[in-house]
């Protein structure tokens, strides 16, 4: 009877897990995929919450420009110079000073404010650090002739607008130390008879936009600010920022850290992420001024161990939940199965009995199935069979 509990055992088995391990397979791919896919989701909203964040910085960058260039200060200035010994112009040229001063007060982002003429010399800086706005003698005026911000915004018609790279502040042709990440806008200055007299620059404090970044970088969570080249502008060993010639010239760049992924991340064109063996890097190419400018690309980079430990967890869950499920399956298919061998193991013992010639015990099976009936049929045919024994005697 043995054979017939197994076999009993194990189609109640078969018939109770299988839809079941059907189902959960089919909810453990689909719950594991909706999880991967919201867990990218939010990552991939955290890239873009950086770019927002940036692009709402340097917003209102261009009307600020556009309104130092057109200021009364600037326009009695350049007026000005056209009249030669004008006795007040140095007047107006302190009156220009202050309204730069006031300007990069009351506006705060931006560490330089400056006014150069049409030869690329300063005419008029203030420089804000430590919270201070400070107006910089004619002493330590440079010329910036060869600077290419320069070039490229006194060659602009009027009411263009020039954005530089991103990039490390030089003085006297030098990276100023210690660093300052800047990024310029520039526009040509006329006069009313349309005669060009100068530039306007606007130098945004690099060091505020990448504390937005720094701000994301915290919980495991690597966030990394490279420029188109894959030089890095922020990463969180400090070390290895600021690598392109122009800069620092370390060299260190994501292609040279990130050999196994270069191909992909170098047609990084639209937010995405790419898969290595370890971690997985969501990316997303950061513009500026309506798109118009590309300032560089934002990763965000996550080992998957971190990244998917809400994967993992629900696994485990998921697994144990399978673990009791099969054990209770087995219990209750024990129960089921010795349920039916049971009447018919003790049926088989009596009819032994009764075959080797005890007509005497009764064949009595408690069960009111199947089993049951035919126990009823055998006790039949044994009292039958008693009946006529004791006649032929």
């Amino acid at each position: 009877m043995n054979k017939i509990r197994n076999k009993l055992l194990l189609a109640l088995i078969l018939v109770t897990l299988l839809p079941a391990i059907l189902i959960s397979a089919y909810s453990l791919f689909s719950t594991s995929k909706a999880l991967r896919s919201n867990v990218l989701g939010d990552q991939q909203n955290k890239v873009s919450l950086l770019r927002e964040r940036i692009n709402n910085h340097v917003s209102s960058v261009p009307s600020d420009l556009f309104f130092l260039k057109n200021s009364n200060a600037l326009d009695l200035y350049t007026t000005s110079q056209a009249e030669s010994g004008n006795h007040s112009q140095r007047l107006l040229l302190t009156n220009l000073r202050s309204a730069f001063r006031k300007f990069s007060e009351q506006k705060k982002i931006y560490s330089q404010v400056r006014y150069l003429d049409i030869e690329g010399k300063e005419i008029v800086r203030v420089d804000r650090a430590e919270g201070k706005s400070t107006v910089i003698s004619d002493t330590k005026l440079q010329d910036k002739s060869d600077r290419y911000y320069f070039k490229d915004a006194i060659a602009l018609e009027e009411g263009k607008l020039f954005i530089s790279n991103f990039d490390l502040n030089k003085e006297s042709g030098e990276v100023q130390k210690p660093v300052s990440p800047t990024l310029r806008y520039a526009t040509p200055v006329f006069d009313k008879e349309g005669e060009l007299k100068g530039v306007v620059v606007l130098n945004v404090d690099g060091n505020v936009l990448l504390g937005l970044v720094a701000k994301e970088a915290t919980g495991g969570q690597q966030i990394l600010f490279t420029n188109t080249e894959g030089y890095y502008y922020f990463h969180n060993d400090p070390s290895k920022a600021w690598g392109g010639a122009e800069d620092l010239a370390s060299g260190i760049n994501i292609y040279k850290d990130r050999p196994d992924v270069v191909n992909q991340l170098k047609e990084v064109k639209a937010l995405d992420y790419v898969e290595s063996d370890q971690e997985i890097l969501i990316y997303n190419p950061i513009t500026i001024n309506n798109g118009k400018k590309v300032l560089g690309r934002m990763f965000s980079v996550v080992p998957k161990d971190v990244l998917f430990k809400p994967l993992q967890s629900y696994f485990w869950v998921f697994f144990g939940i399978a673990l009791v499920s099969l054990l209770s399956a087995f219990l209750l298919a024990s129960v089921l199965s010795n349920s039916i061998t049971k009447p018919l193991v003790d049926l088989k013992d009596k009819v032994g009995k009764l075959s080797q010639g005890d007509m005497e015990t009764p064949i009595e099976i408690k069960s009111k199935d199947e089993v049951g009936e035919l126990a009823h049929a055998v006790e039949l045919l044994r009292k039958s069979m008693s009946i006529l024994m004791t006649r032929s005697r």
